[in-house]
């Protein structure tokens, strides 16, 4: 059961102290620029579907807009596991599937509803509110601000 890689995260917040705040702080610059590079990776796809089918008369669709969304997910998993591994956020397991599989919804409503700039700030937000839920004093503030955010782009999406 304990293993050489096993990290016990459920001790109190003052134990880490600053390193705490630093690893939020640093999950939180790794989601701003993941989503950044994401949405200018998938909008790139977009153009350049739109302008190479401009041309077309019938259905045109190229490959790049539907290789895109995979292909930025990837790059992100395999970015926030080395991110939060230089950064000492252990169990990196149990933060970066629910980063990928939670943090699209509400980066896709906050861009909808302004801009890419609001969609940033949505996905440092998610980055940062996943990896509070580590630590058990700050476990139910960061599950509570995960499903806040969640729920309210589902809300958006929906009406």
């Amino acid at each position: 059961m304990a293993s050489a890689f096993a990290q016990r995260n459920d001790t109190g917040g003052r134990s880490s102290g600053g390193r705490m705040a630093a690893r939020v702080a640093g999950a939180g610059a790794t989601g701003a620029v993941l989503t950044y590079l994401s949405l200018a990776v998938v909008n790139a796809a977009d153009r350049y579907d739109s302008q190479t089918c401009a041309q077309a008369s019938g259905f045109c669709m190229t490959v790049w807009p539907v290789a895109s969304v995979p292909v930025s997910l990837a790059i992100a998993f395999m970015m926030l596991v080395l991110i939060y591994r230089l950064l000492g956020i252990h169990p990196w397991v149990s933060v970066v599937p629910p980063t990928i599989l939670f943090t699209p919804l509400p980066v896709l409503a906050a861009e909808r509803l302004a801009a890419s700039w609001l969609a940033v700030v949505v996905g440092a937000v998610m980055a940062s509110a996943l990896v509070l839920t580590l630590w058990r004093p700050f476990r139910a503030l960061g599950q509570s601000t995960t499903a806040v955010v969640f729920f309210a782009s589902l809300a958006v999406l929906i009406l």
